[in-house]
């Protein structure tokens, strides 16, 4: 961590938060509000535009260009880390397995296996499979660009039934778990032997010496195994389904991992959380308010980070504008909280913020 001058600092925020005692906050510092714009990379140089959306997301060399540009120059205030970034999209285990992917400027989808019988055979990783050698050349790639100047974030390549509904298709999938469920707890459990065997490859690419490891998606630190976990498709079965197709994978994820954090997308997952909490190996829980509603600092969300609380999980809470860090902070207190700030306008802003947390967190 050379480029994080205050990374022990940091560090400790980051392991007492697991313990659901301490509190993290990552800004996020528009490159013009920087109260100093000196380069920790003197040849650091801005990439531009990418030549076309693959390459935003999946050419090597632009990746990590782009990546370390922005890492060199950024504004690292309180816990924020340098992460180094390889993604090559949400979901990219689908691809590990067959899935083949749809580029845009902003974002990254799966297409459904044209050959779905595919789905009948087990489904394991590929070591031909050609996106899987092109995650590899992006790790290899940023672990040179970063030189040891920073660590390098894992990729989000997420698990369970959003994998199936990549490979299978949305709809066709809600239908499977009616008509042919042992078929998609077959499907779920191979997912999972594939997910470890993936993330132990990459961690023996990527993760840092003393076992710890960054994970990209959510700004992510802990001490071992480390990931953010999820399943998006919760928000279209009910709490019975969870219990019996998801909620046992992820149990033997979250035990296998030793940080595991999940992510919770919309009010209509928010019926899910019951069943969460109850998981002794999640250690954190992430609530993402879809769009069109208040973000995850406004007092409406209150009594849902209470409730984590409670069940002796830590909160991360996203979308946190300056002015609500102090009454959220007054609110559900500083143990086990961690927030992400956006909307600083200004470095007077960031000062403020600065000193609102270190009163009510001065370690």
């Amino acid at each position: 961590m050379l480029w994080k001058e205050n990374w022990d600092e940091t560090r400790e925020h980051f392991c007492r938060w697991w313990r659901r005692d301490g509190l993290v906050v990552v800004p996020y510092v528009p490159a013009g509000v920087a109260a100093e714009r000196v380069s920790r990379d003197l040849l650091a140089a801005d990439p531009g535009p990418p030549r076309d959306a693959e390459a935003r997301h999946a050419d090597p060399g632009y990746v990590t260009a782009n990546s370390h540009y922005w890492l060199a120059t950024g504004t690292l205030a309180l816990d924020a880390l340098p992460i180094g970034r390889m993604d090559l999209g949400p979901g990219s285990l689908a691809l590990y397995l067959g899935s083949e992917p749809g580029f845009s400027h902003d974002t990254v989808w799966f297409h459904p296996l044209q050959d779905q019988s595919r789905l009948d055979r087990p489904l394991k990783l590929d070591p031909a499979n050609r996106w899987w050698h092109r995650q590899l050349a992006l790790a290899d790639a940023a672990v040179a660009k970063s030189a040891g100047r920073y660590p390098i974030g894992f990729p989000d390549i997420i698990e369970n039934l959003d994998v199936i509904a990549s490979l299978r298709d949305t709809q066709a999938l809600m239908f499977d778990m009616l008509e042919r469920p042992e078929w998609v707890k077959e499907k779920i459990a191979e997912i999972n032997v594939a997910y470890c065997e993936v993330f132990e490859a990459l961690r023996a690419c990527i993760g840092l010496p003393d076992g710890s490891n960054c994970f990209w998606a959510f700004h992510l630190w802990g001490p071992g195994r480390t990931a953010k976990v999820q399943c998006d498709a919760l928000a279209m079965i009910s709490p019975v389904m969870f219990d019996e197709f998801v909620k046992p994978a992820l149990a033997e994820q979250c035990d296998w991992l030793d940080c595991a954090m999940f992510h919770l997308d919309g009010t209509q997952a928010i019926q899910h959380l019951p069943s969460l909490l109850s998981i002794p190996g999640l250690d954190a829980i992430e609530y993402t308010p879809q769009a069109g509603l208040e973000g995850g600092g406004h007092e409406r969300w209150w009594p849902l980070y209470r409730q984590i609380l409670a069940a002796g999980k830590s909160v991360q809470i996203v979308a946190v504008k300056p002015h609500q860090v102090a009454p959220l902070l007054d609110a559900i207190g500083t143990r086990g909280v961690y927030l992400h700030v956006d909307g600083i306008e200004d470095i007077g802003t960031l000062r403020t913020l600065e000193g609102e947390v270190r009163k009510r967190y001065p370690q």
